[in-house]
């Protein structure tokens, strides 16, 4: 299993990321984690991001779940069984609206079932990387409720995460900005009993079979 996980883009170990992915650049970028944004203002993000991709050297396109449900999920895993990414990767936004996305798209599967046969890295940055976790419900504050998930979507949010890791992602740890919820994370987190993974702008979180590497400077 390959796992790339980050704040902020790739923090400063893009080149990591190049290494694990290895020869298929070919990117599938999911950007469902902004859904609460406008549409001008979602596909300006998007091309953002996009370019971010083609400037490190992968050749990047957006997958939009939306495009995907309530079909059939086998529709979706044709798509990407044809398309054959070397790295489905999940930016930051609303970590509950990402998770709701992955379900009802059947994408959470896919990324499971393409990551235990070994054929494709999965990278996240902040929602992204949170959603990798199990029970993500311990994410929920005042500016980020589940609930809300139901304005967009019209259903009930999802609160259960990829099932990747076992520890929980608390990103953008080093910003004072952020300060007040990286020490509620870590409060939440105490309380539940799990382990938290702390991710500064810069860093990464890398796994590449049995070795996890906390990529910091």
């Amino acid at each position: 299993m390959k796992i790339f996980l980050s704040s902020h883009n790739f923090g400063k170990y893009a080149e990591d990321l190049r290494e694990l992915v290895g020869d298929n650049r070919r990117t599938l970028v999911v950007a469902n984690a902004r859904d609460y944004y406008d549409e001008a203002k979602r596909r300006a993000k998007v091309a953002e991001k996009l370019e971010v991709f083609r400037k490190e050297g992968f050749q990047a396109e957006e997958l939009d779940l939306r495009e995907y449900f309530p079909k059939d999920p086998a529709e979706l895993e044709q798509f990407v069984h044809d398309y054959n990414p070397g790295l489905i990767f999940c930016i930051g936004g609303d970590v509950f609206l990402l998770a709701t996305a992955l379900v009802i798209s059947g994408l959470d599967n896919i990324i499971r079932r393409r990551l235990e046969e070994d054929i494709m890295v999965y990278g996240g940055n902040s929602a992204g990387a949170m959603v990798t976790g199990h029970d993500i419900e311990t994410y929920e504050r005042d500016d980020l409720k589940i609930e809300e998930v139901d304005a967009y979507y019209g259903m009930e949010a999802i609160t259960s995460g990829l099932g990747l890791i076992d520890q929980y992602i608390i990103p953008h740890a080093d910003q004072s900005d952020k300060a007040k919820i990286t020490q509620f994370y870590e409060r939440q987190f105490a309380k539940t009993g799990d382990d938290v993974i702390l991710l500064g702008e810069d860093d990464a979180y890398i796994i590449n079979g049995h070795h996890h590497t906390l990529r910091q400077e």
